[in-house]
């Protein structure tokens, strides 16, 4: 053990509280002791002394009861404990003089059984108060000493040769209880230490622990914010890039906007991701289960990946039968369109089977290739942020290494057990087990055609203060027909409708971080001032699950930036109808 002397007052306080928990095991020892040594000396002489002295015995034993009640109920700390110490200390030096009288009160050679057993029970005794008292040396140094040397000394004024020996042989064996209980201090004291020292590195596990918890939520809400902060220009940039497509004719330039939409695209794919990857370590992910029926998602797949595979000449091909289990539908499809998008973008397949099977209780889901197979020693691997098999360039046309750890945290999340089997040259299956619904009563989908409307003649208010969205937005408007009423705010866009002497609009549309109020605000104060529950949108960067519910419990659509061309065109026509 290091020598270590910032736990030294501890110890020796530790040492004199196992002093007295220890006490009460060593009084009930004397105690049986005593009665052995009364019962004989009432059979063998019963005088003043020998009831004086199991009287003192008992008495003291009984103050010494009461100093171990009476330092448990105190409960001192500091200083105060060591006190407490030496005045055990006292009570066993009174103890062992007390036994140390018997060598010259009782001891009579006359009777060489009597004086036999009288010194095997006071070198037993001093050999069973060394355990017990060793935690604080300076008790049994004065225990032993006072029981042993008066034994020693009544040797050596025997007149046989013999007796005077023993006399001498019991110095060293004084001397050989007080090294052990040297000894037995020693190691007690390294085990109090070090058991001190683990408590430190306990705490100070637990201090990085809430560092470590305390960066993580740091990191989460850094996430967040800038979350919001990217949004914004990746928004503006989304809109501007289809308000181009519009007006550029020659092949050239449309080539450079194709390479832009994808740049553009993979940025969108990398920050959603990350921002998956932040809610789902953050806990922040709703769950919604509800019973559904396979068959129906397993179409949904089929529709959204067939033209993909197509084009990679990928037989895909989907597998159930009419199957129901009860959990988050989103989600699972969240995990199953991962794991057909990691198949088919890396696996080198030319056959995809997407399954689900009835196993007793329980539905078990493959997506299983039979591509070129993952390594086994890459099996967990694989599901590691950023991680990516054949790919240390970090391609990212390659992806991103992303899908398969979302895959890992949503199935914990939903309660699945994910599976991966796979060899190399022979494909990969993964697999995924949730609990069987046994009485389906799941209603279907109704899926109506949709005639969209055109957006021309629409009049629009936006509310945007962000001047590069609001323009982007403005154009890509404008370019699909609208008439706009545009402004930072509800005072500047409201002042040019009152000006303009415009209608009412048709459709509010505003960002939900503004300088003063927020968009829900913006949105109510819009509808207050024209007396009319005109459609409203809110399109915001903030991830914050609370806001859809805010903006569902007064009839306002939310699209989460950035936002698509295409879902804004659709989100605007199924707020006409």
């Amino acid at each position: 053990m290091k020598n270590d002397n910032r736990f030294d007052n501890a110890v020796k306080e530790e040492q004199v509280r196992a002093l007295y928990r220890q006490s009460p095991i060593l009084y009930l020892g004397m105690l049986v002791l005593l009665s052995l040594v009364a019962g004989f000396l009432v059979k063998q002489r019963l005088d003043i002394w020998s009831v004086g002295w199991v009287a003192s015995i008992i008495l003291l034993t009984l103050c010494r009861t009461g100093l171990s009640t009476a330092f448990h109920r105190a409960k001192p700390q500091g200083e105060a404990v060591l006190k407490w110490g030496y005045v055990f200390a006292i009570t066993s030096l009174f103890s062992g003089m007390l036994w140390g009288a018997v060598s010259l009160i009782f001891l009579d050679f006359q009777q060489i059984d009597v004086a036999f057993l009288i010194v095997v029970m006071l070198t037993g005794v001093c050999a069973a108060g060394l355990v017990p008292l060793s935690s604080f040396p300076l008790a049994y140094f004065g225990f032993c000493l006072a029981v042993m040397l008066p034994l020693s000394f009544t040797m050596f004024q025997q007149q046989e040769t013999s007796l005077v020996i023993i006399g001498y042989i019991i110095l060293p064996y004084i001397t050989v209880l007080l090294g052990y209980c040297f000894v037995v201090n020693r190691n007690f004291s390294d085990s109090i230490k070090l058991r001190f020292e683990n408590l430190e590195l306990l705490d100070n596990l637990r201090e990085q622990k809430d560092i470590a918890e305390k960066a993580n939520a740091d990191k989460s809400q850094f996430l967040a914010a800038a979350s919001h902060d990217l949004r914004q220009p990746l928004h503006a940039m989304e809109l501007y890039l289809d308000a181009l497509a519009n007006i550029l004719t020659e092949d050239n330039h449309k080539e450079l906007l194709d390479k832009s939409r994808q740049s553009s695209s993979a940025l969108k794919k990398l920050l959603e991701s990350i921002m998956d990857i932040s809610r789902l370590d953050a806990s922040s992910i709703t769950i919604n289960k509800q019973q559904f029926n396979l068959q129906d998602l397993f179409l949904e797949l089929k529709q959204e990946y067939e033209e993909q595979a197509r084009k990679k000449s990928i037989n895909l091909s989907f597998r159930s039968r009419e199957l129901i289990i009860e959990n988050d539908k989103v989600l699972l499809g969240r995990i199953i369109r991962n794991l057909l998008s990691n198949s088919i973008a890396h696996s080198q397949a030319d056959k995809i089977l997407v399954s689900a099977r009835k196993l007793g209780r329980v539905v078990r889901i493959e997506v299983r290739d039979n591509g070129c197979g993952i390594p086994s020693n890459e099996h967990n691997n694989v599901f590691s942020e950023f991680y990516q098999l054949k790919n240390p360039e970090r391609d990212r046309n390659k992806g991103l290494g992303l899908g398969l750890a979302i895959v890992k945290r949503l199935s914990g999340i939903l309660g699945l057990e994910l599976k991966l089997r796979s060899e190399i040259e022979k494909g990969s299956c993964f697999s995924l087990t949730t609990e069987a619904k046994l009485s389906p009563q799941v209603e279907p989908d109704i899926h109506e055609s949709v005639v969209i409307p055109s957006l021309s003649g629409l009049l629009v208010a936006l509310v945007e203060d962000e001047v590069a969205v609001r323009e982007a937005m403005s154009v890509l408007l404008m370019q699909w027909g609208c008439e706009l009423v545009d402004g930072e705010s509800f005072a500047a866009v409201s002042s040019e409708l009152d000006i303009g002497a415009y209608p009412p609009p048709d459709l509010i549309i505003s960002d939900y971080r503004l300088p003063n109020d927020d968009g829900l605000k913006v949105i109510n104060q819009f509808r207050d001032y024209l007396g009319e529950n005109i459609p409203a949108l809110l399109i915001t960067g903030d991830t914050d699950k609370a806001i859809p519910q805010q903006a569902a419990n007064v009839g306002v659509s939310v699209l989460i930036k950035p936002v698509s061309p295409v879902d804004l065109h659709n989100k605007i026509a199924e707020l006409l109808q």
